[in-house]
């Protein structure tokens, strides 16, 4: 194993551990010896939507894009959503032909001036993981850096682990704004001037799907059954003339674009 310029960092990211610098010291950890532009770190949830934990050298306006319509295209958030999988993800390791990852780097990376990422996705506890992510702007990521990345995930692990154990159940690592470059979470709002023709029932349903809720959690916080949010949804499509939850992304995400 190569160290490099390690050995500084993990000093100050132990002694960080279950304070405040924790995620700023995780990083410049993870990013001592791989070059790279840019910095974002936000969290998955099988359940919500994501949440912007942090950013170094990445625009507010995009932070702000990506919770109000780019998040629904992220595909590191289907892909937890979906497999739940832990560790080092390299953005090309993700199926090319995932529509979502089409649209995720033609529009939003794209904006960001972003290449290629490769995200650290550590466990947050309960169906949270914490996804910090390297950018570059004008190279892609070399396989040795991401074999270099795969051999100190243990260390990353550990000492995420161990500030999740002295931080305490009560903990919220995103419950407000903690400086520069920190975002507070947003629920995605669907303007009044998009789907007239739904009834508000409906349009509390869509609410729902936009925010990453699964059918079965949708039917508990609406207090109905699973049955009848599946009747729900087919009504919902037929009005928009549509057969897929893709394609109510696609329209959401095209009338952002053209607000």
């Amino acid at each position: 194993m190569r160290m490099g310029n390690i050995w500084a960092p993990l000093a100050r990211a132990i002694a960080a551990t279950g304070t405040d610098r924790h995620v700023d010291c995780l990083i410049d950890l993870i990013g001592a010896d791989i070059e790279h532009d840019l910095v974002t770190v936000t969290r998955y949830s099988a359940t919500q939507t994501p949440e912007f934990v942090k950013h170094r050298r990445f625009s507010d306006e995009m932070v702000q894009r990506y919770l109000a319509s780019y998040y629904v295209f992220d595909p590191f958030y289907a892909s937890w959503r979906r497999e739940r999988r832990l560790g080092i993800m390299p953005l090309k390791r993700l199926a090319d032909d995932e529509a979502k990852r089409g649209q995720y780097i033609a529009g939003f990376l794209a904006q960001s001036e972003i290449c290629d990422e490769v995200g650290i996705m550590l466990a947050d506890g309960g169906d949270w993981c914490l996804g910090i992510f390297l950018d570059r702007s004008t190279t892609a990521f070399k396989d040795s850096e991401i074999a270099l990345l795969d051999e100190r995930l243990p260390v990353f692990e550990a000492l995420h682990a161990l500030d999740i154990k002295a931080r305490g159940t009560e903990f919220s690592r995103t419950s407000a704004p903690t400086g520069p470059g920190a975002s507070p979470r947003q629920e995605p709002t669907i303007p009044v001037s998009l789907w007239p023709e739904l009834s508000l029932r409906e349009r509390e349903l869509v609410q729902l799907i936009l925010a990453g809720h699964p059918t079965a959690n949708i039917a508990e916080r609406l207090g109905i059954t699973v049955g009848t949010v599946k009747n729900h949804r087919r009504r919902i499509y037929e009005k928009l003339d549509i057969t897929t939850e893709r394609e109510l992304f696609l329209q959401f995400f095209q009338h952002q674009a053209d607000r």
